[in-house]
């Protein structure tokens, strides 16, 4: 009984020794990239002319930096919703410099999966954490195939991913390069 005791209380003991390890390691390269960061602080001038290069290659690549969707309103009209896309956000991403971001699925049921985008400008210290949530089931409450769900919560990572690093990177940054990849595609 005095062995099981020891040998449980070791356990746990090794269990918050990995956790504690893992969260200092996690800190330090954060830390590490925060000191770069301001080592090597971004030049909005290059990152302008970067994304614009990048955004304005060719029509394909242009096309695929904003959406456009239809949707029916209730008097029967149809509504166009358009805005800049998880592809510019990653032109941005990339070119902004100093800058951590991803997105995960953080819960899944029967009808809804939440996913979570996160970005953190290690420059400014400057955070975001932004979740999205999709349904995964139709209109009569079955869940959609494994294909499907898989497909979902790969919208729903982009869409928070965009979302996350549209809310750290300041819009005004953003607009220029969003309408000329427009009247490139």
């Amino acid at each position: 009984s005095v062995m099981a005791e020891q040998n449980e209380q070791a356990v746990e003991t090794s269990e918050v020794f990995q956790v504690t390890a893992l969260e200092s390691i996690s800190r330090a390269e954060i830390d590490v990239q925060i000191a770069t960061a301001h080592r090597f602080p971004r030049n909005v001038t290059q990152f302008k002319r970067e994304a614009l290069a990048m955004a304005t290659h060719d029509e394909e690549t242009a096309a695929s930096c904003f959406y456009k969707l239809t949707r029916k309103e209730k008097g029967g009209g149809v509504k166009i919703i358009e805005g800049p896309g998880v592809r510019l956000a990653e032109i941005v991403g990339s070119c902004w410099g100093n800058l951590r971001y991803g997105s995960r699925v953080i819960s899944e049921d029967n009808q809804f999966i939440t996913a979570q985008g996160v970005t953190h400008d290690l420059e400014k210290n400057v955070s975001a954490s932004i979740e999205v949530r999709r349904r995964i089931s139709d209109k009569f409450g079955n869940k959609y195939s494994a294909d499907m769900v898989a497909v979902t919560a790969n919208a729903a990572c982009s869409i928070a991913l965009r979302n996350a690093i549209f809310k750290v990177v300041p819009r005004v940054f953003i607009n220029s390069i969003y309408e000329a990849a427009k009247q490139v595609a």
